[in-house]
């Protein structure tokens, strides 16, 4: 009985010393007079404009790009706003039953189309980095604002060229005057 009941006892001690440690580390590390309260709409509406301007990205209208996926925003504390996408600038067919194989004059067809619209992503991303600055202004001017895309290929098609990610960041006031750091992956 006595061997039980001192069984108990560490348990229940054991299980308590790690909780009280987890909150110890959190409070640490969130200070409440910092927090940046920023309205999850902020997000939502951001998020939408930017799904707005990939998908119209390109002008033929017959060769649309496709986005796969809803863009995604977040705030990091003591770093700043991060943006992602996943893109594919041009809709190409897939595999099927019904088609064996891409032919190679639509395999040259669609790289040349993804060239030509990769600075046509490059300036929409410089816009909407700009637009991320400009609307989050309750963060301190030299935290981050970090816009990625990932560009999706399909199997069959040459990538020759081009990248599989572009980013572009810059603090919050550098974006404003046009100070962008881009990064191709």
């Amino acid at each position: 009985m006595r061997f039980s009941a001192l069984l108990l006892l560490l348990a229940g001690t054991a299980w308590a010393q790690p909780q009280i440690a987890k909150t110890a580390v959190l409070k640490a590390t969130t200070p409440a007079n910092k927090a940046f309260k920023i309205a999850p709409q902020t997000f939502r509406d951001l998020e939408r404009r930017f799904d707005g301007r990939l998908a119209t990205l390109a002008p033929e209208v017959n060769e649309p790009t496709d986005l796969l996926g809803n863009t995604r925003g977040l705030y990091v504390e003591g770093c700043g706003v991060v943006f992602t996408a996943e893109l594919s600038l041009i809709k190409t067919p897939e595999l099927s039953p019904f088609l064996h194989e891409i032919p190679k004059e639509l395999a040259e067809r669609v790289h040349k189309r993804r060239l030509e619209r990769l600075p046509l992503l490059k300036t929409a991303m410089k816009e909407m980095l700009d637009a991320m600055a400009r609307t989050f202004l309750q963060i301190p001017d030299d935290q981050q604002v970090v816009l990625a895309v990932r560009l999706y290929y399909s199997t069959w098609e040459s990538s020759a060229g081009m990248p599989a990610q572009v980013m572009m960041r810059a603090t919050r006031a550098d974006a404003q005057l046009g100070k962008i750091i881009e990064e191709v992956q």
